[in-house]
């Protein structure tokens, strides 16, 4: 069993021993080699431990000679310090011995012949943002421990729904790691929850105190990763310092370019990479079908005050920002092309990075250029992936800091009108537009005067639709006389799709997204071309092809699932429910209102205050509401409201999904028609059947039943009765 100091190693092994002890005829041995020192001594520690009277034999045949006949298993904990003398003497002794099993626990395998190796994971926690119900939150092992343990320490604590979120809290960045748990929830001694989160952030002074019956090492977290430090090599403790740049984790490649130089050549690299996860100070993993490593941030704050003591913090942290500038002026470069979908997924995984060379950049004067070139140049970053209002955070503070007027202030400010635009934000996006365009205007930068053009258009596509086409189609000029990349003018195109749309020149408007989505398709882009479909969507819509409709509109939603963005669901969410109403299916229009209401929330005003399009959501909400009665709405709406992003996705697309529904809160989505329905369908009625039954056409018994399927993640008729059956059972107290 390996795994970093505190995880509960021993504690596992020892369960284990406890839960295997009968198929071992001849015992159970626990062997404790933390204390020992000499790993001369291995053998006879382990003679002693088994009560082998001592004999005159060499110690290793001794050993040998009574673990021969017998069927044992020994528990040696704690190998890491002595591991070369430990793997040499348990390859020997399980040579000699058939029937000996041998139960280890180390931070390093052993590597020999025939070991398994059991990564020991840190106690289950919930996510950051899981949906509890209140009071659930012992179901994780590491509450549940935090609870135990302060109870023991403070009798009566209980978990509340008071403290519940606090604790989660507490229990996240503990990073479920038992040992450093407990010794948090000694200093409820002293301290409340709150006050112990809050205190959190200087966690090596704070858990110093911890139970005397446990090793030296254990008694304090620092005591601990000392522990672990000094059985690295020099070599692995100089990469333990500078990996500690990373935030959330990295590959070879950024490790090789940031930590790699003279002293700690890059043809060393991969050994002292291998070293440090053998060790459990690296975990692996992969993500995107790349190989990436990281460190609980508990090692990685250790490490951060291990770089700090030398001369190399400042030199790493450089080298650590140039990587990730360099990133995203490669992923800006290519990001209207068929690497997209790459490149979104690898700046999602790299965001903690990015946002660390960010934090570097804006706290030294001299570097906040820099770090204004990093928050402006890629809008796709803030927009496509769902982080605005961190966008919005870093543009501001960035622009406050560097004030002088440059090309790289012009493409901050647009970058940041861009997303003032899109949350809504009508006074910040007018003041951000003006200032773009006077300070390209002094500046005479072109790009800059083609991105006022283009944001001046976007705003105005709220308000004026006279005053927006003529600035996008400025834009689009502008664009096409600047040195910019692809995806600048082909998100112009949508936007005049749209404005087109809502001002009746629909031929326009065809032309206009039909080149958008050649442009698109030509460069294997994905994420404006699903603003396109949605686009070509709504087009279809007000042209009454309401199944086209649907079709462009669904394709819009696929194209989307490669990405965080909110923004662009939102936008599909509501004409497609436009489109269910114009249908007459008014529920599923409700559903999908909800849901893109829910949506706009993340974001900020919903349709981006955009008046025609506000108006175009009424009428079609007016529709479904005069379909169903306000109740039967209202309660569509709110069930639209709960779902998560994946279950909006899944009832857009009509795809089948498993409910995570209980029971009883099933039951209580289903209309009463459609209860009706589902206990017919269970006495095994054909639709035809149940239709006659209820009076009511085919086609509508087909639609309940599709809403059944829906609300329950059903897809066969069979599970309808199963359901059914269960339902009458509970009610019959059975």
């Amino acid at each position: 069993m390996t795994g970093v100091g505190g995880v509960g190693k021993t504690r596992l092994a020892l369960r284990v021993a406890r839960d295997v002890c009968r198929a071992f005829p001849d015992g159970v041995c626990l062997v404790e080699l933390a204390s020992l020192k000499d790993p001369d001594l291995l053998p006879h520690t382990l003679i002693d431990a088994l009560g082998i009277r001592e004999q005159s034999a060499p110690a290793p045949l001794v050993l040998t000679d009574y673990l021969r006949p017998r069927h044992t298993l020994l528990v040696l904990d704690n190998c890491e310090h002595i591991l070369e003398a430990a793997a040499d003497l348990v390859d020997r002794l399980l040579r000699a011995a058939p029937k000996l099993r041998i139960l280890a626990t180390s931070r390093q395998a052993l590597m020999i012949a025939g070991e398994h190796v059991y990564p020991v994971p840190t106690l289950p926690v919930p996510d950051v943002d899981a949906r509890l119900t209140p009071g659930s939150a012992t179901q994780f092992a590491a509450v549940n421990l935090f609870a135990a343990r302060a109870a023991a320490v403070v009798p009566g604590f209980e978990i509340t729904a008071d403290n519940e979120h606090t604790v989660i809290q507490l229990c996240q960045r503990l990073e479920g790691i038992p040992l450093a748990i407990e010794l948090a929830s000694v200093r409820l001694r002293v301290l409340t929850v709150e006050d112990l989160a809050h205190r959190l952030h200087r966690r090596f002074e704070l858990l110093r105190e911890g139970s005397r019956n446990l090793p030296e090492r254990h008694q304090t977290l620092q005591a601990l990763i000392d522990w672990s430090y000094e059985l690295c090599t020099p070599t692995e403790q100089t990469l333990w310092a500078r990996a500690s740049v990373f935030a959330g984790g990295f590959g070879l490649d950024a490790l090789e370019a940031v930590c790699s130089d003279e002293l700690l050549p890059a043809d060393t690299l991969l050994d002292t990479v291998a070293g440090l996860t053998d060790k459990s100070i690296l975990i692996r993993g992969e993500q995107g079908g790349r190989v990436r490593f990281r460190m609980l941030e508990t090692i990685r704050e250790y490490g951060q005050a291990r770089l700090r003591e030398g001369t190399s913090e400042t030199v790493v942290q450089h080298r650590h920002r140039d990587w990730y500038w360099r990133l995203i002026e490669k992923a800006a470069a290519e990001w209207f092309g068929p690497r997209q979908e790459e490149w979104a997924n690898l700046l999602r995984v790299e965001h903690p990075n990015v946002r660390s060379a960010l934090e570097f950049c804006l706290a030294r004067p001299d570097e906040v250029r820099v770090g204004l070139r990093m928050a402006g140049v890629p809008w796709f970053l803030w927009i496509v992936l769902g982080f605005m209002p961190e966008g919005r955070l870093w543009l501001d503070r960035a622009l406050a800091l560097d004030q002088e007027s440059s090309p790289d202030r012009v493409w901050a400010l647009g970058t940041a009108a861009h997303i003032a635009v899109f949350q809504g934000d009508e006074t910040a996006a007018a003041a951000l537009i003006d200032a773009v365009h006077e300070l390209a205007v002094q500046l005479d930068e072109p790009e800059g005067l083609a991105y006022a053009a283009h944001m001046r258009g976007l705003r105005a596509l709220g308000s004026d639709l006279s005053a927006a086409i003529p600035l996008l189609v400025e834009a689009l000029e502008r664009y096409g006389c600047a040195d910019v990349p692809a995806d600048y003018p082909n998100s112009v195109r949508p936007a005049l799709t749209m404005a087109y749309v809502l001002s009746g020149e629909l031929d326009r408007a065809t032309e206009v997204v039909e080149e958008a989505c050649e442009q698109c398709e030509q460069a294997g882009e994905r994420w404006l071309l699903s603003y396109a479909m949605w686009a070509k969507g709504f087009l279809r819509l007000l042209q009454g092809e309401l199944e086209q409709a649907e079709a462009f509109l669904c394709e819009a939603l696929q194209l989307k699932r490669f990405t965080e963005d909110n923004l662009g669901l939102a936008f599909i969410l509501d004409v497609l429910a436009w489109t269910a109403a114009a249908s007459g299916d008014s529920e599923r229009a409700a559903v999908l209102l909800g849901a893109s209401d829910q949506a706009w929330q993340t974001i900020g005003v919903p349709l981006f205050g955009a008046k025609h399009l506000l108006a175009r959501r009424e009428q079609f909400e007016d529709v479904a509401r005069q379909a169903m009665g306000n109740p039967g709405f209202d309660t569509a709406f709110a069930r639209g409201g709960q779902l998560t992003v994946e279950d909006m996705l899944a009832f857009a697309l009509r795809e089948r999904r498993v409910s995570r529904l209980g029971p009883r809160q099933a039951d209580s989505l289903l209309t009463p028609r459609e209860r009706e329905v589902a206990d017919l369908v269970a006495q095994g009625m054909s639709s035809k059947d149940v239709a006659a039954e209820l009076v009511i056409a085919r086609r509508t018994v087909d639609v309940h039943i599709e809403h059944i399927f829906a609300k329950l993640g059903f897809n066969s008729r069979t599970q309808i009765a199963t359901w059914v059956a269960q339902q009458g059972s509970r009610r019959d107290g059975g």
